[in-house]
């Protein structure tokens, strides 16, 4: 057991080792660059209108499929939303892998001076922790956090709203007179994510495989079973038990007087045949008087036993 238990864990490190090369080697292209080079992606959305929305769609970083960002705003007229450069709002200490996407210039009027409005943006591409960042270059330090409120939506949709005041440090314009423009865009950490999509990747992988394993190993362990009871059956049939040898009981003792006749009519049986045979002229030699008294001499002798006269006289 010590043995068996020692070589599946030698080849489970094994198989983590080759697991972890091919999950490097087969990862998405733009999660690799962007980790540990110059992210060469820079995803331009494509912005659509419909009534009081503008949808911007787009391909993530990090991401085969395109997903839609929804805007919309209350307590003024939603005018535009553009797409920005990164490079344009690149400041130290911000890190441009922690947008997914480039970012958005939203432009508001219809808002009473010194008002404020609030900014709707949707996307089922959010999650819980997703987080609203602005940026305003006429300020000192221009990106802030916009603690937009995170509200979960069904299908697993999350709303960022966000309170922008006109004239106040989120507008970038700086001035009251009734127009908001809002610079910023959502943001999550990219090394959560990154690490996150590893780590379910490859450990997800190595638990199929380990079950994958432990099944090979159950199933080998029943096939060898299946093929002892086999070979211990037909090694039963190929050496059959020896059959016993039958108990014979000794008989009854036989009586002499039937012991003598049956010797008597055994005498007389193969003596009749032998004098057939004498008698035949083709295979019986010539007896001399010698040889017959002798031969007639010993029969008187033999059938002595048999003769019950003289039994009776000789008591």
């Amino acid at each position: 057991m010590n043995r068996l238990t020692h070589g599946f864990f030698k080849n489970a490190i094994r198989a983590w080792l080759i697991l972890a090369g091919l999950l490097v080697i087969l990862a998405p292209r733009t999660t690799v660059y962007a980790a540990f080079g110059e992210d060469l992606e820079k995803p331009k959305p494509e912005f659509t209108r419909e009534g009081n929305m503008i949808t911007a769609k787009l391909i993530p970083r990090a991401k085969s499929t395109s997903v839609s960002i929804h805007f919309t705003v209350s307590g003024g007229r939603l005018v535009n939303v553009e797409g920005m450069d990164f490079q344009e709002a690149a400041r130290p200490g911000v890190d441009n892998k922690d947008f997914k996407s480039e970012l958005f210039t939203i432009k508001i009027d219809g808002v009473p001076p010194g008002g404020e409005a609030k900014v709707s943006v949707t996307s089922d591409f959010f999650s819980s922790s997703t987080e609203y960042w602005i940026f305003n270059r006429n300020l000192k330090e221009p990106w802030m956090n916009a603690d937009a409120k995170n509200i979960s939506l069904p299908d697993m949709v999350q709303e960022l709203l966000v309170s922008v005041k006109d004239g106040g440090p989120f507008d970038s314009d700086g001035a009251v007179n009734g127009r908001i423009t809002l610079s910023g865009g959502p943001k999550d950490s990219f090394w959560g994510y990154a690490l996150g999509t590893l780590f379910i990747r490859f450990f997800g992988i190595f638990l199929v495989l380990s079950i994958l394993m432990i099944g090979m190993i159950l199933s080998g362990k029943i096939f060898q079973m299946i093929d002892k009871k086999k070979a211990k059956r037909e090694k039963e049939i190929q050496v059959q038990p020896e059959v016993p040898a039958p108990d014979i009981q000794p008989t009854e003792a036989i009586e002499p007087e039937l012991a003598a006749a049956v010797c008597a009519a055994l005498h007389l049986h193969f003596s009749g045949r032998r004098s057939g045979a004498a008698s035949s002229p083709s295979i019986t030699p010539a007896v001399s008087p010698w040889v017959r008294q002798g031969r007639e001499r010993i029969m008187n002798a033999r059938s002595i036993p048999t003769n019950r006269f003289n039994r009776l006289q000789n008591r």
